[in-house]
C-alpha cells in the first residue's frame, strides 16, 4: 500500500505571487500549479495574495511585495515544512502505539493528520497576518507616493468676500453680539452694548488693523492663496449694533515687519444677532 505525504518543499512565495499575476514561465506554472493543487496551505496564501492583488486593483501602478514581507511568508511555509514528517518507511510501523485492532485513519490528497492541521492553521494564520502588514505597508508606500487614494487632511480656513459675512457669524456666535434685559414694562426687550471676549493676536497683526481695541474673535486660514489673520473689532462709530472685519497677511508674524497688510475690511450689522452685509 503506498501512502500519500504532504509536499515538504513549499514554492516560494515569490513564485506564488507570480503565478497569481501571470509572470511565472509556463514550465515552472505547471509545477507551482500541481503542488498547489494538494497543497492547502499555499493554496490559502495564493488566495490570499488574489484578494490582495483585488484590494490593490483601485490603486495606480501597485508596487511588488517588498523583499522583507516576502522573506517572512517564505520563513513561515520552510517553517512549516521542516515540522511535516516525512515519508514512512515500509519496515518501520506507522504508529507504534496504536492499540491492536484500530485501523489508522484515512489518507490521500486534501487530507492530513489532525497535528498537521493544527500546526498548519497556526502557520497559515502567521502568514496572512504577515501578508496583511504588508498590504497596509504598500497602501502607505502607494499613498504617500501621490496615487489618487484620497488622503483626509485638515485644512486651514479660507476667507473670501462672499463667505466673510457667515465666517464672521460663526466666529462671534448671536450668543456674544449682545444681551438681552428685560425691561421694566411689557414693551419687549432691548439690547446693551456687545460684550467683547479675551481674544489676542500678534502685535503685528494688530498693528495691521490700526485700531488698538481687543479682538472681539479671530481666526487663521488663508486669502487669496496668502495665509492670513481674521480679526473682528466692534465698528468704530456704532459698537452696539456693527462690527468691522479685517483680513490681514500673516506673514508679518514670522518676519521683523512691524505691521501685517491689510488684505480686505469690511463692516457688518448684527441686529437681532445675525449680521447683514451693509455694503
Amino acid at each position: 500500500m503506498t501512502s500519500t505525504t504532504d509536499t515538504a518543499e513549499h514554492p516560494e512565495i515569490t513564485e506564488i505571487s507570480e503565478l497569481a499575476e501571470g509572470l511565472l514561465p509556463p514550465t515552472r506554472t505547471t509545477d507551482v500549479q500541481q503542488h498547489l493543487d494538494g497543497c492547502a496551505l499555499c493554496a490559502d496564501v495564493l488566495a490570499s495574495l488574489e484578494e490582495i492583488r483585488g484590494t490593490l486593483g483601485a490603486v495606480s501602478d501597485p508596487p511588488r511585495m517588498p523583499e522583507e514581507i516576502a522573506s517572512r511568508i517564505d520563513a513561515a511555509l520552510a517553517f512549516e515544512g521542516d515540522r511535516e514528517p516525512g515519508p514512512v518507511s515500509r519496515e518501520t510501523s506507522a504508529a507504534a502505539d496504536r492499540p491492536a485492532g484500530h485501523p489508522h485513519g484515512a489518507t490521500g490528497p486534501g487530507r492530513k493528520a489532525r497535528g498537521n492541521r493544527r500546526r498548519t492553521g497556526a502557520v497559515l494564520g502567521a502568514v496572512l497576518t504577515v501578508t496583511a502588514i504588508g498590504v497596509g505597508a504598500l497602501l502607505i508606500q502607494n499613498d504617500e507616493g501621490g496615487s489618487p487614494v484620497a488622503r483626509k487632511s485638515p485644512s486651514a480656513s479660507t476667507f473670501a468676500k462672499d463667505t466673510l459675512e457667515t465666517k464672521v457669524t460663526n466666529l462671534l456666535g448671536s450668543s456674544t453680539l449682545s444681551t438681552e434685559e428685560e425691561g421694566p414694562s411689557a414693551q419687549g426687550t432691548k439690547k446693551a452694548p456687545m460684550q467683547k471676549r479675551a481674544v489676542s493676536v500678534p502685535p503685528c497683526i494688530q498693528l495691521g488693523t490700526h485700531r488698538n481695541e481687543d479682538p472681539l474673535a479671530a481666526e487663521t486660514g488663508t486669502y487669496e492663496g496668502k495665509k492670513a489673520y481674521l480679526v473682528v473689532l466692534p465698528h468704530k462709530s456704532d459698537p452696539a449694533h456693527r462690527v468691522t472685519a479685517f483680513v490681514v497677511d500673516s506673514s508679518c508674524v514670522d518676519s521683523s515687519s512691524s505691521a501685517g497688510t491689510l488684505l480686505y475690511k469690511h463692516d457688518y450689522d448684527h441686529g437681532s444677532g445675525v449680521l447683514k452685509n451693509t455694503r
